[in-house]
């Protein structure tokens, strides 16, 4: 690998990591072109498929045999149809659905949280991600289409990757043995025996957090915010050595901080009321841009209300109440 790419393996802590961000950032668009020039952890293609080529597939402690097939809840169905027809391509072998959707109980709030899992062949061949690429491209905007407060894209990886997947996805084994797969095509994932650290992310999430002055003004980042918040008693509990789902972590968490969790109660509240609304000129903007996340990106600096059941809830003292339970949460699981 390049120098660049030495500092960034030292950055973001693993070089599966790095490849798996990589993928993701370029075949989402999420990282890419003007957008790139705000992040620093992300190889560009030509620099991933020759990290990828000299990837080992290490084996694992342990390895989980992903079989079920994404039953989408009926609001879902639709999304589930376009990803299916989007995504039929020889490289790709399939998407794992996790958390609330894979659930089948998602709410106005709930995120596709998927893994996109590529041939190893098409991670190695710049000319294969940029065929691969208006593909993907064109499942972002139906996942935008169908839940316009999505702030990430896909986490991507390959059979390579997966071959140590809590170093490649930052996810514990609890994440994904619960997936659902929208092909129900068979994956193996593979998992160490203590599973990924998650102390430096909570470390990193919870300093950006406590950061905060206020709420963000648009509902697009105060989403992107929330969704951090929820995350932080999963990585506090994983940085404690208790590996949870997203899903239960709440009800965990809540146990160490007692009279101190009532924000997160509130967030849970936020997660109920929070409408699932389409929003159709993000819609024809994300049509008419080559990458959606460019009109994302524009839709994100323009003057946008938040939902009104939400307003009320997420109050100064909701906000400070939360950054109080981050730096609790990171001094406990140092």
């Amino acid at each position: 690998m390049a120098s660049r790419s030495l500092r960034e393996v030292a950055r973001v802590g693993s070089t599966s990591r790095l490849l798996s961000r990589s993928l993701s950032g370029y075949l989402c668009g999420t990282h890419s072109g003007w957008l790139a020039r705000r992040h620093g952890d992300r190889l560009g293609p030509e620099e991933l498929c020759a990290g990828h080529r000299t990837l080992g597939a290490a084996a694992s402690a342990e390895m989980l045999a992903l079989r079920s097939r994404w039953q989408p809840a009926a609001e879902a169905a639709s999304l589930a149809g376009a990803l299916a027809a989007l995504l039929d391509h020889h490289t790709i072998v399939d998407l794992l659905v996790f958390g609330s959707q894979a659930g089948g109980a998602p709410t106005g709030f709930s995120d596709l949280d998927a893994v996109l899992v590529i041939e190893d062949k098409a991670a190695e061949d710049g000319a294969m991600l940029r065929t691969l690429r208006p593909r993907v491209l064109a499942a972002q905007r139906a996942v935008l289409a169908y839940q316009p407060m999505q702030h990430h894209g896909f986490e991507v990886a390959t059979p390579k990757l997966l071959c140590n997947a809590d170093a490649a996805l930052e996810l514990p084994r609890e994440a994904l043995e619960r997936s659902r797969s929208l092909r129900g095509n068979p994956i193996d994932a593979g998992f160490s025996e203590c599973g990924p650290d998650a102390a430096p992310r909570l470390q990193s999430i919870s300093r950006w957090l406590c950061a905060l002055p206020a709420w963000p003004r648009h509902p697009w980042r105060l989403h992107g915010v929330v969704s951090m918040f929820e995350l932080l008693p999963a990585l506090f509990l994983q940085g404690t050595g208790v590996a949870v789902s997203k899903a239960t972590s709440f009800e965990v968490a809540s146990a160490y901080f007692q009279g101190d969790w009532w924000p997160y109660d509130v967030l849970e509240q936020v997660r109920d009321v929070w409408p699932r609304r389409r929003n159709r000129r993000l819609e024809l903007a994300t049509s008419a841009a080559r990458n959606p996340w460019l009109a994302v990106a524009a839709w994100a600096r323009l003057p946008s209300a938040w939902p009104a059941g939400v307003r009320p809830l997420l109050s100064e003292s909701c906000l400070k109440g939360l950054q109080d339970l981050a730096r609790l949460m990171t001094a406990a699981a140092r």
